[in-house]
């Protein structure tokens, strides 16, 4: 009886860690998802901050120091074991992570600095350093995610 029941418990709680895992790597993912969707969101916003009506300014600063602070949430959101299911993450995310961290570094510093000159009150300068970011998040884009 002991040989029967013994590798079913043990098939049975491989199954279940399998469903937990899977679980947890869906929600990983979708988590990653939203916060790169709320990166987007603001970087758009401080664009539109840029060419809107000048009551829009006051919303620079917020923007951007949530940039800056999302930043510091995404480089943690590649975990192994959620480059696979419902995302479009490259898999040279975990096979070159040298180079993936590299892109993630310069992403931070360029969110840090652009939370540094949006409340500076030069335009221009806000602009570039958006600019600046988005470039990151392009070159980021280009070498580690699927079409």
């Amino acid at each position: 009886m002991k040989k029967i029941f013994l590798p079913m418990i043990v098939l049975g709680s491989l199954a279940a860690t399998a469903g937990v895992q899977a679980a947890d790597s869906k929600a990983l993912i979708k988590h990653r998802q939203g916060v790169m969707n709320a990166i987007s969101g603001h970087l758009t916003s401080i664009f539109s901050t840029l060419r809107g009506p000048e009551s829009f300014a006051p919303n620079r600063q917020f923007h951007a120091d949530s940039i800056a602070h999302l930043s510091k949430i995404a480089v943690h959101t590649f975990p192994e074991g959620t480059d696979s299911g419902k995302t479009s993450a490259s898999s040279d995310i975990w096979s070159k992570p040298e180079a993936f961290k590299e892109a993630m570094d310069k992403f931070v510093n360029k969110a840090d600095a652009l939370a540094a000159t949006a409340g500076n009150g030069d335009v221009k300068a806000l602009a570039s350093a958006a600019k600046a970011l988005g470039g990151t998040c392009k070159g980021c884009h280009d070498d580690f995610k699927e079409d």
